[in-house]
C-alpha cells in the first residue's frame, strides 16, 4: 500500500515547493539480477561489461564508459539504457550500499548486481544517487547481511523507503550532481595530466647518464653543465638547537610528497625526544636529506625548507648552499627517483634496521651535474609554477567535493 508524507529537503531549487512523496521501492520499480561472468571472463574486445567489483573500485553514480569487455553468451542480461544497478555482495555494509545509473544500451550487466528498473516517472540519475546517500543508503547498510561476506538481495532493496519530488525537479537535482562530477573529473585529469608532465620534465630537463646538456632547455641558455661532487655546492650544517630557540612545537618532517613540512601539522604530534637541545636548525633554503627509506626511495631522500625554521632530530643531514647553488634547484635536481636513487646507493650503506650507514659529510661525496647559478633558478621557477598548477587544481577538488557533500546531506530527505 502507498504511504504519502509530506516532506521536504533542507536544500532546494527555488522553482520547486510541492512536497516529496514517500514509497517502498518495489512500488515504483522493477527488479531483477544480473547472470553470469567473472573477472577471468574478461577480454581485451568484444560486448561492453560491468562487473559488481567496478562499483568498489571506480565508483561513479553514472556509469557512462565501460572499458572492459567479454563475450556476449545466449542468456546475458544486457542493459537497455536508465537501470540502476547496487552489489549483491561485498566486504561490508557501507561497501554495497551503493548505486550507480547504467546510461547506455547493450552493455553486459554480470553477476552479484541487483537491476532495478524505476518506473517512467522516476529519473533513474536521482534513484542512484539517492539510494547512495542519506536515510535511502542507511537503510540499505542495515538489511545487508553477512559477517566475512556481506549479502544484500532484490528483497532488501523492494522494502527500502524511497522518498522522491516531481520528475523535473529529479532531474534538476540529478543534472546539478552530474555537471559536479563533470567538474571532479576534469580538475582531477588536469592534476594527472600536470603531473605527468612534471615527471617528464623531471627526466628530460636534466642531463642523462654520460650526457653535459639536457634534451630539453628553457630559451636563453646553452653550454654544457659542469660535473663536481656535491659538496662544491653544500656545506655540513653544525648549528644546533642548544640555546633552545627552538621547542617539540618547531620539529620539522621530511615527506617524499609534501617536503619539508611541521611536524605536528603534518602528523597531528610531535614525535620528538625528550630533549631537542641537540637538533639541528633548518633554516628557509636549507636543505635537508632524511636518512630513512621510502618505497621509491630506498636510500631516503633530498628536500629544500621553503617554509620558516625550525628543527630536525639528529637522524637527519642539514646542509647549508653555497653562493653557486640555489636551493630550490637542488630538491628540483633529487625529485627525479631514479636520480636521487642512483646518487645515494654508492656512498650508503644500510645497517641491519634499514638505517642509513653513511655520515653528513660522505653523503656529499656523489657527482652531480649542474648548470649555471642563473639556468638553476628558471629551472626551479619553472617546477615551482607547475607545482602551483597542480595545487590550484587540487584545491578546486576539495572544494567542489566539500560542496558535494554538502549538498548530498541536505538535497535529499
Amino acid at each position: 500500500m502507498s504511504i504519502k508524507k509530506e516532506k521536504i529537503p533542507i536544500v532546494r531549487f527555488r522553482n520547486f515547493s510541492e512536497p516529496w512523496l514517500k514509497k517502498q521501492l518495489s512500488e515504483v520499480a522493477e527488479f531483477s539480477k544480473g547472470r553470469g561472468y567473472s573477472k577471468k571472463d574478461l577480454q581485451s574486445h568484444g560486448t561492453p561489461i560491468i562487473l559488481y567489483g567496478r562499483l568498489y573500485t571506480n565508483y561513479e553514480s553514472e556509469i557512462s564508459n565501460v572499458e572492459t569487455y567479454a563475450n556476449l553468451e545466449e542468456n546475458s542480461v544486457v542493459s537497455e539504457g536508465g537501470e540502476v544497478i547496487i552489489p549483491a555482495s561485498g566486504e561490508s555494509a557501507d561497501d554495497i550500499s551503493r548505486a550507480s545509473c547504467v546510461i547506455d544500451r547493450g552493455i553486459i550487466l554480470g553477476g552479484d548486481l541487483n537491476i532495478v528498473r524505476p518506473h517512467e516517472y522516476l529519473n533513474s540519475l536521482f534513484i542512484a544517487i539517492t539510494l547512495s546517500n542519506g536515510s535511502q543508503q542507511r537503510e540499505l547498510s542495515k538489511r545487508a547481511q553477512g559477517k566475512s561476506v556481506v549479502h544484500l538481495h532484490n528483497s532488501d532493496l523492494k522494502a527500502v523507503k524511497l522518498f522522491y519530488p516531481s520528475y523535473e525537479e529529479q532531474s534538476a537535482i540529478g543534472s546539478l550532481f552530474r555537471t559536479l562530477d563533470d567538474l571532479l573529473t576534469s580538475h582531477k585529469d588536469n592534476v594527472a595530466n600536470y603531473k605527468s608532465l612534471k615527471a617528464t620534465m623531471l627526466s628530460k630537463m636534466f642531463p642523462k647518464a654520460g650526457q653535459t646538456v639536457p634534451e630539453i632547455r628553457l630559451d636563453g641558455f646553452e653550454g654544457e653543465w659542469e660535473i663536481n661532487k656535491l659538496n662544491k655546492y653544500l656545506a655540513v650544517s653544525k648549528q644546533k638547537n642548544t640555546q633552545l630557540k627552538f621547542d617539540k612545537e618547531d620539529v620539522l618532517s621530511v615527506s617524499g610528497e609534501f617536503g619539508i613540512i611541521n611536524q605536528i601539522q603534518f602528523q597531528g604530534r610531535s614525535f620528538a625526544g625528550a630533549s631537542v637541545e641537540m637538533y639541528s636548525i633548518v633554516d628557509t633554503g636549507n636543505i635537508v636529506y632524511t636518512k630513512s627509506p621510502l618505497k621509491a626511495n630506498p636510500y631516503g631522500i633530498i628536500k629544500t625548507n621553503y617554509g620558516i625554521p625550525g628543527i630536525v632530530s639528529t637522524l637527519y643531514a642539514v646542509y647549508l648552499p653555497n653562493e653557486n647553488v640555489f636551493p630550490g634547484f637542488v630538491e628540483r635536481y633529487f625529485e627525479n627517483d631514479l636520480r636521487l636513487n642512483s646518487y645515494l646507493k654508492p656512498l650508503v650503506n644500510k645497517g641491519a634496521k634499514n638505517d642509513m650507514k653513511v655520515s653528513d659529510e660522505n653523503a656529499l661525496l656523489g657527482a652531480v651535474i649542474f648548470p649555471q647559478l642563473e639556468e638553476q633558478v628558471a629551472i626551479s621557477d619553472y617546477f615551482t609554477n607547475l607545482d602551483k598548477f597542480i595545487q590550484s587544481h587540487k584545491d578546486k577538488i576539495t572544494q567542489l567535493e566539500t560542496l558535494k557533500k554538502k549538498l548530498l546531506q541536505n538535497m535529499f530527505i
